[in-house]
């Protein structure tokens, strides 16, 4: 009995330890912000690719922790949530019923996946691809500092092509590894697809990148479908964004998953203190981000 205990008890622990980097903190999402009445289309797509988050159940979109969209328009390529773009359309939608209105409702209303109420960088940040070079725009979470806009250049990833193959969503996929930012991950990319993209910041094979994951199963992103049609490539007003670097704005990332009252500087209630804001909450959890370095 002791040994199937224990047996149990690992296996539990691997399984928390595969998917509970993700959504722990607690960190709500922020939705209270106008930004998104006012949003523009700087291109078109003709193409986007949807991808799983995190799925339990990969035929069951509830089950995922976010669903991706990578888009393909002729000046530029976009990564970011469908579900959010989604719950974004269901506000707009709302603000032009309610004109009079002082605000929107809260996103998380609308959005879909497992917790949809609580704040990923990985959900809400919208990132845009021009050649090497990338624009993230990052939303922090409730409580936050002004949202963050960076742009870098994008470090290469030096991939090793390995002669295995799998079928994902009707195409044949040729493995890849590489080690990237602290990081080993596997990926499978489809050569008939020529598109050097996939999921979030994934890049740079010959083929589209159509399943993704680091070796230790922290994140995984695989493809669900490939839609054309006319898709608007949404951005945000720049004034709404503090423009920032990479290095502060993962920093800020990372803060809000390991400790999220104590960095958004949640306060116990104290009706003794001035302003009744007594000593700092703090929540601390374990946090293992993606990008390492």
């Amino acid at each position: 009995m002791n040994k199937r205990m224990t047996i149990v008890f690992v296996l539990a622990t691997l399984c928390v330890a595969m998917n509970g980097q993700q959504k722990q903190s607690g960190a709500k999402a922020s939705g209270s912000h106008n930004t998104v009445v006012r949003r523009k289309a700087i291109d078109t797509a003709n193409m986007r690719i949807l991808y799983a988050w995190s799925a339990t159940d990969i035929s069951n979109d509830s089950t995922y922790l976010d669903l991706g969209q990578l888009q393909i328009g002729s000046r530029v390529m976009k990564y970011c949530s469908l579900f959010r773009e989604q719950a974004d359309d269901e506000r707009v939608k709302w603000h032009k019923q309610n004109p009079k209105a002082s605000g929107v409702p809260n996103g998380s209303w609308w959005m879909k996946g497992r917790k949809p109420d609580i704040w990923s960088e990985y959900q809400y940040s919208q990132l845009y691809f021009r050649g090497d070079t990338l624009d993230e725009w990052a939303m922090m979470p409730m409580g936050q500092e002004w949202p963050q806009r960076y742009t870098e250049v994008m470090q290469p990833m030096k991939w090793a092509l390995h002669a295995e193959t799998r079928t994902i969503i009707g195409h044949k996929c040729q493995r890849a590894t590489c080690h990237w930012r602290g990081r080993d991950y596997e990926a499978w990319f489809a050569p008939d697809i020529p598109i050097r993209r996939g999921p979030w910041k994934f890049g740079g094979l010959p083929g589209l990148i159509l399943k993704i994951y680091d070796t230790r199963h922290l994140y995984t992103f695989e493809a669900v479908g490939i839609e054309k049609g006319r898709f608007p490539v949404w951005q945000y007003p720049e004034d709404e964004f503090k423009k920032s670097s990479r290095q502060h704005t993962w920093k800020l990332q990372v803060a809000f998953n390991r400790n999220y009252q104590l960095t958004a500087g949640i306060r116990e209630y104290d009706p003794s203190a001035p302003n009744f804001m007594g000593a700092p909450k703090s929540s601390p959890h374990p946090y293992d981000p993606m990008e390492l370095e």
